[in-house]
């Protein structure tokens, strides 16, 4: 209903609904003079505040005995974890992503504050990792049946690494994120569901994995919580440790070609208000370029599918 009232208005205001960046800087005055959007979004930033600051406060109460917990964890298996203290955490890193207190890699619990949020920001689809699983099924495998190592880039709390080991039972399955305290929640959880994978605090912009290593990859949301430069350079780390015939699967959202100028108003608004700094310049991106331009074979995706089916690509044979 919000976006057909914003529409609405900029229609009735002559303004352009091109998504460009002029456009979108004109329709942003225009529907942020509206009281009713105006309300709107003070009343959702708000509520992100404190549902924050909630589920915070509520976790605070045993932050001791959950960071020994996931101490206690860190040399049981099934499965590993392997923590890099010397691993120099970049700027943008430290971002509060969706306004997640102190960020994904200063908070100890960054890893359980973000799994049991998202279980309330989802409404119960992401209940018993109903939609990591079906993300695992739409993550591609290579054409001629080999896959025996699977590698989950950003993998957060380790919902997908867990869900991809499920889906394909007989491969090695490598969850990899920038943050500490996420690797050792996601081999937490894991242990706890007695599952064997792997987890390692890496840059997914400067692996250390050997070239040709992963039969396939999985990116699910990272693109947009990174800055454009960096995309360049994951996906180039992407072509490089995935074999020939290996294959790249990307959910994310749509780039700025198919949406209009609301569209790209509200990813602006939500950089600003829900913690999405990389955002825009991720849309503008077409993160589809991006993959094309690294090497890979770019399959006719839905744009409108973006986060169901996502975008597959497959490194060429003679590589």
């Amino acid at each position: 209903p919000i976006g057909a009232y914003s529409r609405e208005l900029l229609k009735a205001a002559g303004a352009s609904l091109s998504p460009d960046p002029e456009s979108t800087r004109a329709a942003q005055e225009i529907l942020m003079a509206d009281p009713t959007l105006k309300t709107y979004y003070r009343v959702k930033r708000t509520l992100q505040e404190a549902f924050w600051a909630r589920i915070a406060q509520s976790f605070g109460q045993r932050h001791s005995e959950l960071v020994a917990a996931m101490d206690a964890a860190q040399s049981q298996g099934p499965g590993t974890v392997t923590v890099n203290p010397q691993l120099e955490i970049p700027q943008y890193a430290e971002a509060q992503i969706h306004l997640q207190p102190k960020g994904y890699s200063a908070e100890p619990l960054a890893g359980l504050l973000y799994d049991y949020g998202l279980k309330v920001f989802m409404g119960g689809a992401a209940d018993n990792d109903m939609l990591p699983k079906q993300i695992a099924k739409v993550a591609r495998m290579p054409a001629d049946g080999r896959v025996a190592r699977i590698l989950d880039l950003g993998c957060s709390a380790g919902a997908t690494t867990t869900s991809l080991k499920l889906q394909h039972p007989d491969a090695d399955v490598t969850g990899i994120d920038i943050s500490a305290p996420m690797v050792r929640y996601a081999h937490l959880r894991a242990i706890e569901q007695n599952i064997e994978v792997h987890f390692k605090q890496m840059d997914a912009a400067a692996q250390d994995f050997a070239d040709g290593h992963f039969d396939a990859v999985l990116a699910m949301l990272l693109f947009h919580e990174v800055p454009v430069a960096v995309s360049r350079q994951i996906i180039a780390e992407v072509f490089r440790v995935l074999r020939p015939g290996g294959t790249f699967t990307v959910l994310d959202f749509s780039g700025d070609r198919d949406r209009d100028v609301y569209t790209m108003f509200f990813a602006e608004m939500d950089a600003l208000d829900n913690g999405e700094p990389f955002l825009p310049g991720y849309v503008r991106s077409n993160v589809e370029d991006l993959i094309v331009e690294a090497g890979f074979v770019l399959e006719p995706f839905n744009p409108a599918n973006s986060l169901r089916t996502g975008r597959v690509a497959t490194k060429p044979l003679e590589h």
